[in-house]
């Protein structure tokens, strides 16, 4: 037996010897004297040898053949295969390196010692000692081959194996486990220092996600199929955060000439730049990798940049500079313009469709009658919300957005300013309809003849709740949460704290605006339809015999005085709602000394 031992020892290093396989499936090529002197006993020995042997041949090929394709085709099979498989392979070339020592130190042993017989059941003792990683890598490789894993599902499981692992074979995996997370380690650099992801085989759970609006800095994405499960869905989305943080950053630096990166990051990180890289680097050096070290480590560049944004925000009150704009002109606070800017736009305000250009124009023309600064008006421009490219457009559908200061598009993305530009169309349209009324009033009451009673009834009427409608979504909701979120910003202490209470403000005067009460918002805007109605009436020298404007004008009068008539149940069905008391202060506006439904009611 001792004379088969270098062969024993050349299978083991996972090569195959012929002249093992044939003795063990009893070959007859041997001779009944070679076949002797193996007895039962070492006949089974030697099938242990050989089955450990197999099982690490099956990933010295593995080894041995991408290495080779490396060196050869480096742009071929190998290069298919990623990042992440080739640091696995590269793992296992260094975890199973104390098992190739053990059979190196036991040839040396026999070389050593060549009058004392070679005890083989010692032998296998020492060599099984490492079966149980073999077994373990051999699992992880099918995995991967059956399911065809890859990138960071390569990394998900080899995690998942040395986190169920027993002491013993747990050091050694960890050792692969560390190879591939330098992979991650080094893509995560990349993307902290420079805003980039290096990922040639899309092996990354980020990818690139390209706008086509210049001033959208959305530019990341999350791939859930390729994130390791020790990182959780919060961590992952502050990693993409970050890199959205770090090209908006670059891209407000300087558009035209080229970046220099590493400004970048000294100007986002500052002096802490080294301490956050160097923990990064080290989660490859952690004994046992949990994910606690990473996320610990990805919440302290978070907060980093948190810092960063929530300084530049408050810088000279960019962010409380950007909301008076909103409450100004998002929102109809600029009076004064709004007066002025109606006034230029009458002979369009009674049209269905309106030029953009024209509402340009006289955007711009009255920025510049009330002395505006032109850096204002300049920030705002008009589109429709069905069709940017359109030429015309409803006042129901007009969108308005402004350029913002760095950092502040994370705030005013263009989900919230389109959800502004529906409050602007609703408010706006209010606005019309009450100065329309309010101006034809005039000019009738100018004019030196009889007007009829009903009229002057209907008017007062439509007056009396559009304006009263005007005052309660300005007073009662507009300006409550404009001092409300003023207030709350005094106690903010990140930027995440900024763009939540600047959401719930939004969200809450959309709320008590009726925009997400369809029935409700629905039937206001018939009301502003009859209403424009009613003036196109009260102006066309023709409505009187237009039948479709008469048809309106009868309508108008029964929505007021048929019983039970279609104000009384939106009256009602804003009594019923308790989300918030802000609707119901409406209703006390418009019943003050309970005047305008009694009439209402005297009426039907």
């Amino acid at each position: 037996m001792e004379c088969l031992i270098p062969d024993i020892l050349f299978t083991l290093l996972g090569h195959k010897s012929e002249i093992l396989q044939c003795i063990v499936d009893n070959d007859s090529n041997f001779t009944d004297d070679e076949y002797m002197i193996l007895n039962t006993e070492d006949k089974q020995l030697l099938k242990c040898f050989l089955n450990l042997a197999e099982e690490y041949q099956k990933l010295n090929t593995v080894i041995v053949s991408f290495n080779r394709l490396q060196s050869i085709y480096s742009e071929s099979e190998s290069s298919k295969r990623g990042l992440y498989f080739e640091a696995f392979v590269n793992g296992m070339l260094i975890a199973l390196k104390p098992y190739r020592n053990c059979i190196n130190d036991i040839e040396k042993d026999l070389s050593n010692n060549k009058e004392n017989k070679c005890l083989l059941t010692e032998t296998l003792r020492k060599i099984e000692q490492h079966k149980p990683l073999i077994v373990a890598v051999n699992n992880i490789l099918d995995q991967i081959e059956l399911s065809q894993l890859h990138g960071g599902q390569i990394l998900n499981l080899i995690h998942e194996v040395v986190c169920m692992e027993f002491l013993d074979s747990k050091n050694q995996l960890s050792l692969i486990f560390n190879q591939c997370l330098q992979v991650l380690i080094s893509q995560l650099n990349t993307f902290f220092a420079r805003g980039m992801i290096f990922d040639p085989h899309s092996e990354f759970f980020i990818e690139s996600k390209y706008s086509k609006s210049k001033k959208e800095f959305k530019q990341f994405s999350l791939i859930p199929s390729l994130m390791p499960s020790f990182v959780p869905l919060s961590t992952a989305s502050k990693i993409t955060r970050i890199g959205d943080v770090i090209k908006s950053l670059q891209h407000s630096n300087d558009q035209s000439s080229l970046i220099n990166y590493k400004d970048i990051s000294i100007q986002l990180y500052g002096h802490k730049k080294d301490e956050l890289f160097s923990d990064l680097f080290n989660l490859v050096n952690v004994p046992l990798f949990t994910k606690n070290e990473f996320v610990q480590v990805i919440d302290k560049f978070y907060d980093v940049v948190d810092e960063y944004m929530l300084k530049a925000s408050f810088n000279n009150d960019s962010f409380g500079y950007h909301m008076k704009l909103v409450r100004d002109f998002y929102l109809l606070g600029n009076g004064e313009f709004y007066k002025h800017f109606l006034n230029k736009m009458c002979s369009l305000s009674l049209k269905s469709e309106h030029s953009l250009r024209a509402i340009k124009v006289a955007f711009i023309n009255t920025a510049q009658d009330i002395k505006m600064h032109k850096s204002v008006n300049q920030l705002f421009g008009f589109s429709s919300l069905e069709n940017e490219e359109a030429d015309e457009t409803t006042w129901t559908k007009i969108k308005v957005t402004f350029e913002t200061k760095w950092p502040l598009q994370f705030i005013f993305t263009s989900s919230v300013q389109e959800n502004y530009s529906k409050l602007f169309a609703f408010l706006s349209r209010i606005k019309r309809v009450q100065t329309n009324l309010h101006t034809i009033w005039i000019e009738k009451k100018s004019k030196s003849y009889e007007i009829n009673a009903h009229n002057v009834q209907l008017k007062t009427k439509l007056s009396f709740l559009i304006d009263t409608l005007y005052s309660y979504l300005q007073m009662d909701v507009i300006e409550d949460e404009y001092f409300l979120l003023l207030e709350k910003l005094t106690n903010a202490n990140d930027f995440q704290s900024i763009k939540h209470i600047h959401d719930i403000f939004q969200t809450n005067i959309m709320r008590d605006s009726f925009l997400f009460m369809e029935e409700i918002y629905l039937g206001f805007n018939r009301i502003l339809d009859m209403c424009e109605n009613y003036c196109r009436y009260m102006t066309d020298i023709t409505a009187a015999l237009n039948p479709q404007y008469k048809q309106c004008f009868d309508e108008l009068h029964l929505f007021f005085t048929k019983k039970p008539n279609k104000l009384v149940s939106l009256i009602n069905i804003i009594r019923k709602i308790h989300v918030t008391p802000k609707p119901n202060q409406f209703i006390v506006r418009l019943n003050y000394n309970y005047w305008f439904l009694q009439t209402i009611s005297c009426d039907a």
